[in-house]
């Protein structure tokens, strides 16, 4: 795990790249989970666009400083605060290793099989659906039948064990108390 380094006080606004990463972002946070308190965050929002971030969050004067902290896949995805913007508040990116649908594998203990004979000719959602017969696994409905607070943690530190994270990128692991 990196050393996350946010302000002693501050808010957060999580962005999160899906419905998968919201639920677990807003399911953590509601059972104390998260490095964050709740009472800190201002929103958890799947708005994803700089642009339409600066509109909505940035332009109001808030007694701590803000802190956006960004749940996604891609490393491609360009997120670029305007220059007003820039300096005063600062971006943190978690990354998922390589796909969320990842904590689903390991969760069901089935890492290895993937890595070893799948991982080449499949994504993580396609072993979901195709391997172990799972749905719509980012559906709200699978989501809150399946997972709780306790087995995305769980799922959460197992994959980081198992995971190369690059040196320097956050993932969820450095999200959690």
């Amino acid at each position: 795990m990196s050393d996350l380094a946010l302000p002693d006080r501050a808010h957060v606004l999580f962005v999160c790249e899906g419905t998968f990463k919201q639920y677990l972002v807003e399911t953590l946070l509601n059972e104390n989970r998260l490095i964050v308190a709740s009472d800190a965050v201002i929103g958890v929002t799947r708005t994803r666009s700089a642009a339409q971030i600066q509109e909505q969050y940035l332009n109001y004067d808030y007694d701590w400083p803000l802190v956006i902290l960004r749940v996604l896949d891609s490393r491609r995805e360009n997120f670029a605060l305007g220059r007003l913007y820039r300096e005063r508040y600062p971006v943190f990116n978690f990354y998922t290793h390589p796909e969320i649908e990842m904590l689903i594998i390991v969760r069901e203990d089935c890492f290895a099989d993937y890595s070893k004979h799948h991982k080449s000719s499949m994504k993580p959602s396609e072993y979901c659906m195709q391997k172990l017969k799972f749905g719509d696994v980012k559906s709200r409905t699978f989501l809150e039948s399946y997972w709780t607070a306790e087995s995305l943690v769980q799922a959460i530190r197992s994959y980081a064990a198992l995971a190369r994270i690059p040196k320097g990128e956050f993932s969820l692991a450095d999200l959690l108390k």
